[in-house]
Order: structure tokens, then sequence, then C-alpha cells
């Protein structure tokens, strides 16, 4: 039986991201990744800030977005976004990239399934199969980066997080620059619709049930067989942890709403954690640190999600308001977490006013 301080399973970013940090504090930890060489369905975008904060080579970017274009029936928005511009990779050589980052601070990386787990007394053990045999592995702590269907967090709640399934086509034929985003019930749902820019070609999705209306409204026709997957859903009172095991990134529901943004907080997140091992009580000191750097931007961004995109009518007033070259850079900083918003009466009035009262 193998033993170690932490056991991680799951090496996107945020399970390589706490390996890593871990590693970087001298704190034994093994990752396990059920295969290398997978590659996530994500359209691989990425904040540009991430790259400083975590010290990445900017050489792993396939592309870099410039522009992003939001559009709802025939309304179509370009907001300039060269000063904060968003990286595109390919999730493949990404992640490998990570888990190199996190194996040259120390982490040991294993390539196996996780099959289970099972506590005895003050240690939990977890049992892996390789390709080759079936490991059991003795960790004082679990942590669960192994993404929205998450198997330990099924075994241990009895449910997988809050999602919602979309659909999505990689279609090499056309290139793409710009990050576009489309609104409207019979497109998106209460969500958006979206194109890409791709390591090659570009990347197109809705959620599930829409992309062909989307193809549609973008005059495409694809002979390529749709995918799906679940993007996570972001909720106030998801548990980040239980008995010594802890939830980052997918399986924490970690991803901002409204944009749905997930490689960066997934990221953050995980350097949170790791870092919470350096406390007497890691648990609480890591919903602490994450509550108070976090909270306030994905409950403003939720209570805009769910205001602005309940209807059509609400799609349309949040159009006109990103018409205001104001509001598109306070949008920016919100997205950034720069700024927080108070949403009340008050703050209908003035986007009522920036709207409509030019």
């Amino acid at each position: 039986m193998q033993k170690t301080f932490v056991l991680i399973v799951g090496g996107g970013p945020a399970g390589s991201t706490v390996a890593r940090y871990l590693s970087k504090k001298g704190i034994e930890n093994i990752l396990v990744q059920k295969n290398c060489e997978y590659r996530k369905p994500c359209g691989g975008g990425i904040r540009y800030t991430a790259f400083k904060e975590f010290s990445l080579e900017e050489n792993i970017v396939e592309k870099k977005v410039k522009n992003i274009i939001i559009g709802f029936k025939k309304k179509r928005i370009h907001i300039n976004i060269e000063k904060t511009p968003i990286y595109i990779v390919d999730r493949r050589k990404f992640d490998k990239y990570l888990r190199k980052k996190a194996k040259e601070e120390g982490t040991h990386i294993l390539e196996g399934n996780f099959v289970d787990f099972y506590f005895e007394k003050d240690f939990i053990i977890s049992k892996i199969k390789t390709k080759e045999r079936e490991i059991y592995i003795k960790s004082k702590y679990l942590v669960a980066a192994d993404g929205v269907n998450s198997l330990i967090r099924k075994k241990l709640f009895k449910e997988y997080i809050p999602r919602i399934p979309v659909n999505y086509i990689d279609i090499s034929e056309i290139q793409i620059e710009d990050c576009h985003f489309y609104f409207g019930n019979k497109i998106a749902y209460k969500y958006y619709a979206w194109v890409f820019p791709h390591f090659e070609g570009g990347n197109i999705g809705t959620y599930k049930g829409r992309l062909e209306n989307f193809l549609k409204f973008l005059n495409l026709k694809s002979y390529t067989k749709p995918k799906g997957f679940f993007i996570p859903l972001w909720k106030d009172n998801i548990s980040l942890f239980k008995d010594r095991i802890f939830f980052v990134g997918d399986s924490a529901g970690q991803v901002l709403p409204f944009t749905f943004e997930g490689i960066y907080y997934a990221m953050a997140s995980g350097k949170i954690l790791a870092e919470s091992f350096l406390k007497e009580n890691p648990s609480l000191e890591y919903k602490k640190k994450w509550e108070e750097r976090f909270l306030k931007q994905f409950k403003s961004l939720k209570i805009l999600q769910e205001i602005f995109l309940k209807n059509d009518l609400t799609i349309y007033f949040m159009i006109k308001l990103f018409e205001n070259k104001y509001i598109q850079k306070e949008m920016i900083k919100l997205w950034l977490g720069e700024r927080d918003i108070k949403i009340n009466l008050g703050f209908f009035l003035r986007a009522f006013k920036r709207a409509f009262l030019k």
C-alpha cells in the first residue's frame, strides 16, 4: 500500500494546481489522472491575467482573442478587449503542461482510474486501477478534482453537482478570431450559445436541444455528429468539504455564473485549497479564503444571470445596456473581479437611464 499526505483525483487545471502548490510548500501528494491524453470538451478560454498569477509561459497559448461579439436576433455588439484579452488553449496540451509543472515541483503523477475509497481510522484508503494492477493509497486527505461527474461527490453526497447539458461541434473548415456570445430562448434557452476560436477552426455550442436552431441562426451546416457534456452550475450552498475530503474546480461548482468561465476559477480555487493545508484547520480556512475572494462576485453574477437571461424581453434590455461603452468597461471589471456592484432599485434605475435615456 502506498502512502501520502494528500491524494488528488483529477489532473485538470484544479487538481494539477492543488498538486503544484502543495509540492511548492513541501507537502507530500500524489495526483491520479485517468487518461493523460484526455482532452476535456471545453472552449479553452482563459483570462490573460492567469498566466502572470500562476507563472505560466504564454507559448502554450494557441490564440489571443481581442474582441467579443454579443448577439441577440439581428443585433450585434462588438466589444474590444485588447487590454484584457482572452487566451485560447488546447486543453490536452494545457492540462499536460500543468501536470508537468506539478511534477517538476515534486508531485508524483499516477495514471489510473480512481475506483473507490473508504475510511480507516484517521486515514482514507483509495483504490486505483492502472493498466497493470490495482493499487491502494493511504492518505490523510483526499482532494476531489474529478469534474462535474465527480464519483467522489456522488458517493459522499448521493448526488452530482448542479449542472446544465450542452451540445457542441468542432468545425475545422472555419476560422474564428473573436469570441461570439449569442442569446435568446430559441437558440440558447436561459444561457448563451457560443462560437469560440479553436486551435483547429471553431468551437460551436449551446444548450442541449438548441444546437440545430443555433446552426440555422448562423447559416451554417455541419455533418459532424454533435458531442455533449455538462457545465457545472454554481450555488451558494454547495459543500466544499466533508470528512477530510475536499472538492475543487468543477466538482465544487466553481464556475463563474453568467460567463461560465471555469479554467481560471479552477486554478485559483486550487491554489487557495493548497495553501489551506498549511493551517491548523484546512477545511475552515479553504471555505473562508474562497468566500473572501470570490463569493461577492459569484453572487452578483448569479443574480444578473437570473435577471437578464430570464426571457427574450430581459435579454433585449441587457443588449441595450451593452450598447453603452461605460457598461462594457464596468462589466469587464466585474468579470475580472476588479469591482463589486450592489444590485438594488438604484442599480436598475441607473441601468434604465443608460440603456434608454441616452
